[in-house]
Order: structure tokens, then C-alpha cells, then sequence
């Protein structure tokens, strides 16, 4: 593998028995790459994931100079120990109407044919949407805390179980808390910081 930079916006990436294709790149590749993946998602678009080999840095503890403690929910997304309720957004509620409507269109096509493949690109665009706000709103809370407190506690629980309960289940897989616990954790430990489960 190796990107062929062209100067503009766009680049080159030489894959072999594929040849070069081109690539947006969203940040410039530092290190050499070891590994890239090829993805491709149910609405069509293609990413190629790019995993290049560097010397991780052994980043030093910081002092506890500020502490807070977490507690997820389902009517508010997080509370905080300062006092601090951020509303759950409820993404997939938000979107379920137009999420059954795309499901209804879907299943009035004929499987396989031309139009039945275009709505399920429709769908798929309407689940990856979903999924990109959830994201975006988990990144930038899980960033907040990380950049304001040196010492996070969460509480440690056991999400697979707590799915069993079918009537909250939905609410629970919207809310995702596993992966803002992950996403707090990884983000605590390249500044330095500490999660406590």
C-alpha cells in the first residue's frame, strides 16, 4: 500500500491487484502504514481505514487535581457529581418515524430488484445518519470531561444484562453508554487521566 500524493485535495491510494484509486484523506498520515482496510457501507460509500505503525508514548500520570463522578440514565443521559444533567438526545426515538417509513417503502419493491436496491441505500443513509449524531454527541461529551477533570468515576455496569429487560431495551442500545464508557476511556488514558469503573 502507499498514498500517491497528488498536491490537491484529492490523492491516490495503490492497492495492490487494484491498482490506484482515488482517496479524500482527512488528516495527514504520520508513520509507516502497516495495514489498510477497505470498508464498504450499506448506503454505498467506501472508506479505506488506515493503520500505520508508531512508537506509543508512555504519557505520565497527572496530579488528581479535579474529580467527578458519572451516573448514566435513560430519562437523562449522564449526571455528574457537580450537579451537571446533560438530556439524553434519543437519537434513534427521534428518527423512528422516518426510519418505519423507509422499512414500509423497502418492503413494497420486489427483492433484488433495481428499486428495492436504492431504498435499502436510502435506509442504510438513514441509520448511518443516526449513528454519526450519536457519535458526534458522545465524542464531544466524553471530551469535555476528559479536557475538565483529572479523575472520572463510572459506575460499572452490566449493559448485556440490563438489555434483557425487553421494555427498556431500545432506550438503552439509543442511549449507547458502553461506548461512551469506551470512548471516555481510551481519551482519559492518551491525556493522562483516570477512569475508575
Amino acid at each position: 500500500f502507499k498514498i500517491i500524493e497528488t498536491g490537491k485535495r484529492l490523492d491516490k491510494l495503490y492497492i495492490s491487484k487494484v491498482g490506484e484509486v482515488t482517496i479524500r484523506i482527512h488528516r495527514p498520515i504520520e508513520g509507516k502504514i502497516k495495514q489498510v482496510i477497505i470498508k464498504r457501507y450499506g448506503s454505498g460509500e467506501w472508506f479505506a481505514l488506515i493503520c500505520v505503525g508508531a512508537e506509543a508514548e508512555e504519557v505520565p500520570k497527572k496530579e488528581i487535581e479535579r474529580a467527578v463522578g458519572i451516573d448514566v440514565g435513560i430519562k437523562s443521559f449522564l449526571t455528574d457529581s457537580d450537579g451537571r444533567e446533560i438530556e439524553n438526545p434519543r437519537f434513534y426515538e427521534r428518527d423512528l418515524e422516518r426510519v418505519k417509513r423507509e422499512h414500509r417503502k423497502l418492503s413494497r419493491k420486489k427483492k433484488g430488484s433495481n428499486n428495492w436496491m436504492k431504498q435499502l441505500k436510502r435506509l442504510c443513509k438513514v441509520y448511518e445518519r443516526i449513528k454519526r449524531k450519536r457519535d458526534d454527541f458522545i465524542h464531544k461529551l466524553s471530551r469535555f470531561y476528559v479536557d475538565n477533570y483529572d479523575f472520572i468515576a463510572v459506575e460499572d455496569l452490566k449493559i448485556d444484562n440490563m438489555k434483557r429487560n425487553h421494555s427498556l431495551s431500545m432506550d438503552i442500545s439509543d442511549a449507547s453508554w458502553g461506548k461512551f464508557l469506551h470512548y471516555l476511556s481510551y481519551k482519559a488514558e492518551r491525556a493522562g487521566k483516570t477512569v475508575v469503573r
